[in-house]
């Protein structure tokens, strides 16, 4: 018990702390010494991780060895991208995904965890994005008009962190309702759940929206498979939505102008089809280096894809289109392998899919990323590290 609460706090440590990069806004600008400290949170909490290792429990299951060679082949991409541009910050994140990602996150930190790996995942996904979440709201809280946008530069970032930390409280809710866990243990992670949907209506995020669309018809596909659940979900969804009508009248009032002002259709892909276009004009095999969005669009790619191209060119986007298919399909087959045995099966397809999702229209990659790359870098491990179903074998 005492091993798996400090695996879930370093998880949280882990989460949280590569979430430090999004903050800033007008109202807490951005001070350099918090990058350092981001840094130091994430080496720390992954140093202890690892040291929790079996190491004489080194190696990856041969049925998955092709998904780990495709990431390989990628790092690799990177590596011959940064010596190709002289750009020696591709260079390190080509050495970083091709050597350290693997060894750390693919194995060690997976095999670490042993017991309830994706449950506690979960956890320290919704522990470590919890601050980001409650703490905007009780300093800035919504309904002056606007769109809520919290502690972040803009309001699609706080939508990102919405839909990760939701990611998270998914994991545990199916975990919940597969272990037929009783309506009161349900009630305050489906309460929490609707909380992050308004949340995600405020920032009028759609890509975020999306995603907890997305993430929700996963979860309702597990829920209708047992007929006693659906009437309990029922229970639960009468009494949430009972719990928030008794706001004060005022927040709801607060609520209704920030909606009416600012939930609106917005126009296209916001001019990311024009940089898209651009950077599949210019585009090359190795890429123009690490700075190439900036010095031409002023800002990111806003797609993993594009980011990939324009940054690092098309030899190492089409290994990370490879890998990101192959990765819907292992995470896919490890939760049909394990779904009778583990509650939370799911997970890693689920992280798989959020994370992709949101890579459509943000940017999701750099020296760490987000707390949802690291999420999904850890659900590749999971998978990659035990067997699969006899269908893989075949």
């Amino acid at each position: 018990m005492l091993r798996q609460v400090i695996i879930v706090i370093m998880l949280s440590v882990l989460f949280g702390g590569t979430s430090l990069v999004s903050l800033g806004s007008p109202n807490i600008p951005l001070d350099p010494a918090v990058l350092k400290l981001r840094y130091l949170l994430v080496a720390s909490s992954l140093l202890i991780l690892s040291l929790m290792y079996p190491f004489k429990q080194w190696g990856f299951h041969r049925q998955t060895r092709p998904l780990l060679l495709l990431w390989m082949l990628f790092g690799c991409g990177l590596v011959m991208s940064g010596l190709a541009n002289n750009n020696t910050t591709i260079f390190r994140d080509g050495l970083w995904q091709m050597i350290a990602v693997p060894f750390i996150m693919f194995n060690a930190v997976p095999k670490a965890m042993k017991k309830n790996t994706n449950l506690l995942m979960g956890m320290g996904l919704v522990l470590g994005e919890f601050p980001y979440i409650v703490t905007p709201l009780v300093l800035y809280p919504p309904g002056n008009g606007t769109l809520y946008r919290g502690v972040f530069l803009n309001s699609n970032q706080m939508g990102s962190h919405c839909a990760t930390m939701s990611a998270g409280l998914f994991i545990l809710l199916i975990g919940a309702w597969s272990a037929k866990k009783n309506a009161w243990y349900l009630l305050p992670i489906s309460a929490a759940l609707l909380s992050i949907f308004v949340l995600i209506v405020l920032t009028n995020s759609r890509t975020s929206m999306i995603v907890f669309f997305i993430i929700f018809c996963l979860f309702f596909g597990e829920l209708v498979k047992n007929k006693k659940a659906v009437k309990k979900m029922i229970a639960i969804a009468l009494v949430t939505v009972t719990a928030v009508l008794l706001l004060r009248g005022e927040q709801i009032e607060a609520m209704n102008k920030t909606l009416n002002n600012n939930f609106e259709p917005k126009e296209g892909l916001s001019g990311r089809d024009l940089i898209w276009g651009q950077t599949l004009d210019e585009s090359d095999l190795l890429g123009h280096g690490s700075n190439y969005f900036e010095l031409n669009f002023g800002m990111g790619g806003h797609n993993i894809i594009i980011e990939v191209i324009g940054q690092n060119g098309i030899i190492a986007a089409h290994l990370l289109i490879a890998f990101a298919i192959a990765s819907f399909f292992y995470t896919y087959a490890y939760f049909k392998t394990y779904a009778k045995e583990d509650c939370a099966a799911i997970a890693p397809f689920l992280i798989t899919v959020c994370f992709w999702s949101l890579s459509m229209a943000e940017v999701m990659f750099g020296s760490l990323g987000t707390a949802m790359t690291l999420a999904y870098m850890l659900s590749i491990g999971i998978v990659i590290s035990r067997p699969l179903s006899g269908k893989m074998q075949e």
